[in-house]
């Protein structure tokens, strides 16, 4: 997968400067997404930069949620008003979204358990 483009879609995805800071996280999405792949020769496939971009802005959106919730207001009683569900939400829409744009090149989640009369 072409890191570079990965960078730049991060940064379309989730608005943030994609430096070396945010390097660990962008390198552990694509081997999430090389890990869910039906053959490895696939790599290559320009869809994949898409869905890897959009697993790093879930997973920076999912650790700066996190931190925001802990945050509180300055008498430190009611917590602080945050949109960070929403914008989990909508990066999980996008997450889902690549990856069905990418169902032919990835392995399915889908269990199917039959049982057999003998």
């Amino acid at each position: 997968m072409n890191m570079q483009m990965i960078y730049s879609l991060f940064r379309l995805f989730s608005g943030e400067e994609a430096s070396q800071t945010y390097l660990p996280l962008l390198t552990a999405a694509v081997q999430e997404v090389k890990a869910s792949l039906k053959h490895p020769e696939d790599e290559t496939e320009i869809r994949l930069c898409y869905l890897a971009a959009a697993v790093a802005n879930l997973r920076y959106t999912q650790m700066f949620g996190a931190r925001e919730k802990a945050l509180a207001t300055y008498a430190g009683t009611i917590a602080r008003e945050s949109n960070a569900e929403q914008q989990i939400r909508f990066a999980e829409q996008l997450v889902n979204s690549y990856k069905a744009l990418c169902h032919d090149l990835l392995n399915s989640q889908t269990f199917f358990f039959a049982g057999v009369k003998g």
